[in-house]
């Protein structure tokens, strides 16, 4: 339930704060007095988004605080304390901070929270009733669980089949465009395969070339590497028998030792080097017809790198690609009837996840139908006939909506003898109200709600018929909080709390004021509703007479 609400600069609210206890607690004032203004803050603290146009003129930030007490089941399954404090702030720039408890969270944590706690309805939800396509959602309320279990496999396999289904057009007009360049590709695979490419070619084959361009300058610095070694002023033997005679004397000093086996590790390097430098010299030979055949080879691998603008290991991989798309250029129609055994059986899938949600809504829906007709009887509505209508499903790819299989239509008949007729077409306002009101009423039972606000949900009722749904009212706020804009005196006298809320001019500017009125107050308010805005005798003792009830 609301315990408490604070409202700083939000719209024609300046510092507003009010305090809220268990019942049914009724907000009444002139039009225009701030009521939508309250609703709005209190919708910001269950998750609307935020505009900060909403800002009053000339401040700089808004600020709306809620505190509210949880049910032990509800902190359990939230992980919450008893009591909780929900803040919303939006600055000019369009920044805004959201706070459970003094840390900051998310909008949809928010909406998790809150949509527990309560719920609220606005005005233009009851103009829903007009648009079939809100009725599924009425439906699903019943047991939004139980639905979500259903729900969500079904949007899943809904999503892999258009998946499937896309590919599968793409495939199609694919192939459209592929069999048109097919010659194309045959010929680009022809003139890559004829080259024979290979990995890293051209880095091998530059370096080869660059040798070979540089034949005589290699030789000569090889033979005379060669020479310095094999020098008759320089003897490697030499090298060898230094080292040696340290090593006689190792024992006697570490250094001497080191020094010996660095000049006999020296020897053997120095021997291998000048073994492997004549090899080299003896191999190493200038073939003028294999350096003219590298060359031509190396001009044809940049020519075909400058024509595809790619590597010769890129073009590699390019080849492979093409040789697979000719591949299925020529088994298209194969590659088209797997992937069209795909659509059907992803189609299959989805649309029996379908079935199984709408059998889940029938059974909800005759559930529904039966409590909506028990709470219209309450409201001055003992003759309805309520029943839902599901349109036949067809086994194709336009039923598969994002909501599932169904379209339903609400049938109602307010008066005894005439046939059900479309809800949309045959309720007048009172009328729509109270169904909205029954529904709203199931949906927080269902839910085991604590907190209940309705925004003048009872427009366009009058007479006794007023006078029931107060009662009705008073009723449903004995098992949860419940909090009504209205313009109706009768549930303004029902209420165990009656707020009054007014527009007044404070230092030149218009300011939205709220009081918890006493007895005398609540008394001239409803006279004041009763009398349009001229109190009379008669409408005080009519006043006190409702108050009385």
């Amino acid at each position: 339930m609301l315990k408490s609400l604070h409202v700083k600069n939000f719209a024609l609210i300046d510092d507003l704060e009010m305090e809220f206890l268990s019942g049914l607690s009724a907000m009444t004032g002139e039009t225009g007095a701030g009521k939508s203004i309250i609703l709005e803050s209190l919708q910001l603290l269950f998750g609307k988004r935020s505009d900060s146009q909403m800002i009053r003129h000339g401040e700089k930030k808004a600020y709306v605080n809620g505190i509210f007490e949880l049910s032990l089941e509800k902190q359990s399954l939230l992980g919450l304390p008893k009591t909780i404090e929900v803040e919303r702030e939006v600055d000019s720039n369009g920044r805004h901070n959201m706070k459970i408890n003094g840390e900051l969270t998310t909008l949809a944590r928010i909406k998790e929270v809150m949509n527990s706690i309560g719920s609220i309805h606005s005005q233009n939800e009851t103009m829903n009733l007009f648009d079939k396509s809100f009725y599924l959602n009425f439906i699903d309320q019943v047991d939004q669980k139980k639905i979500d279990s259903l729900l969500n496999p079904y949007l899943m396999d809904r999503s892999h089949y258009l998946s499937k289904k896309k590919h599968f057009e793409e495939l199609k007009n694919k192939k459209a465009q592929s069999i048109e360049k097919k010659s194309f590709i045959e010929y680009q695979v022809s003139e890559l395969k004829n080259l024979h490419l290979e990995p890293n070619e051209k880095e091998v084959l530059d370096e080869k070339i660059a040798k070979l361009k540089n034949h005589d300058k290699i030789m000569s610095q090889l033979k005379t590497a060669y020479h310095a070694l094999d020098n008759e002023m320089f003897s490697v033997d030499q090298v060898y028998e230094a080292g040696h005679a340290l090593e006689k004397i190792a024992s006697l000093d570490a250094e001497y030792k080191e020094m010996g086996e660095r000049l006999v590790s020296a020897f053997y390097e120095l021997d291998d080097v000048k073994s492997k430098l004549y090899q080299t010299i003896e191999s190493l030979d200038f073939d003028e017809a294999e350096f003219n055949l590298m060359q031509e080879r190396s001009y044809e691998l940049i020519k075909i790198e400058n024509k595809y603008a790619k590597s010769i290991n890129e073009l590699i991989d390019y080849l492979k690609e093409i040789e697979e798309e000719l591949m299925l250029i020529t088994d298209y129609d194969h590659y088209i009837e797997m992937s069209q055994a795909e659509v059907k059986k992803a189609f299959q899938k989805a649309y029996e996840s379908g079935l199984k949600l709408s059998e889940l809504r029938r059974k909800l829906a005759k559930k529904l139908s039966s409590d909506v007709l028990l709470e219209l009887r309450d409201l001055d509505l003992e003759k309805a006939i309520f029943d839902i209508e599901f349109e036949k499903i067809e086994n194709q790819e336009a039923s598969l909506l994002e909501s599932g299989l169904d379209s339903v239509e609400f049938n109602i008949s307010l008066n005894e003898g005439e046939p059900v007729k479309p809800l949309s077409r045959v309720t007048s306002g009172g009328e729509r109200a109270r169904f909205m009101f029954a529904l709203k009423s199931i949906y927080a039972k269902a839910n085991e709600l604590s907190l209940l606000i309705l925004d003048e949900i009872d427009i366009g009722i009058s007479g006794k018929t007023a006078a029931k749904v107060a009662n009705k009212m008073q009723v449903l706020s004995q098992s949860m909080q419940l909090i009504v804009i209205t313009h109706l005196p009768q549930v303004a006298a029902r209420a165990n709390y009656h707020y009054g809320i007014t527009k007044i001019k404070e230092k030149d500017r218009m300011v939205t004021r709220i009081e918890k009125l006493s007895d005398d107050q609540r008394i001239e308010m409803i006279a004041l509703m009763l009398s349009d805005e001229k109190l009379t005798h008669f409408a005080i003792e009519q006043a006190k007479m409702l108050l009385r009830k």
